[in-house]
């Protein structure tokens, strides 16, 4: 196998101006929303992976590139892709705290009580890294305070009762 994109995820597939599902990773990490379109156009394989599993959604997610994850989601992406190590676009964005990406994401039907492989939720991780504000959206949009694993309850049930003391402070 190749470095660069996984070839099991339609990744050897190029469009047809002959470019390569690693020019629309490259692309949606840096933002480049008119280079995505284009690629996707010409035929890109939308979901193709890097050899970590993420996807042009995932690496515009943790950039915070809402133009590029609008466009992606607008042509199929696929919202609930997970990576290797089980994170979705969801996962990152809200770890990132990038609002607007998460609620577009949520308004895609992307699932906010995902588990990674290690049970991690994408709102632990907003509250891991104290984003309220994705926290509650993710809370008004159905996410379960409930699942975790045990190897992280301990940690997430103490920033989530520091992050209740500032709600109710606040």
């Amino acid at each position: 196998m190749t470095k660069g994109v996984d070839p099991q995820h339609g990744s050897s597939k190029r469009g047809m101006g002959g470019e390569t599902c690693e020019s629309l990773l490259r692309a949606a990490r840096a933002g480049d929303t008119q280079k995505v379109v284009d690629l996707i156009n010409s035929g890109v394989n939308i979901n193709a992976t890097n050899p970590t599993g993420l996807t042009a959604l995932h690496l515009a997610a943790k950039e915070g590139h809402i133009a590029v994850v609008k466009e992606l989601i607008l042509h199929g992406a696929d919202v609930n892709a997970a990576s290797k190590k089980g994170n979705t676009a969801l996962h990152i964005a809200s770890l990132a705290g990038h609002l607007d990406v998460v609620k577009a994401l949520i308004d895609a039907n992307a699932n906010p009580n995902c588990q990674s492989v290690v049970g991690f939720t994408p709102l632990y991780m907003a509250a891991q890294e104290n984003h309220l504000d994705v926290v509650i959206l993710l809370l008004n949009k159905g996410a379960n305070q409930s699942l975790t694993t045990e190897v992280c309850f301990v940690k997430y049930l103490l920033t989530y009762r520091r992050m209740n003391r500032f709600i109710i402070v606040g």
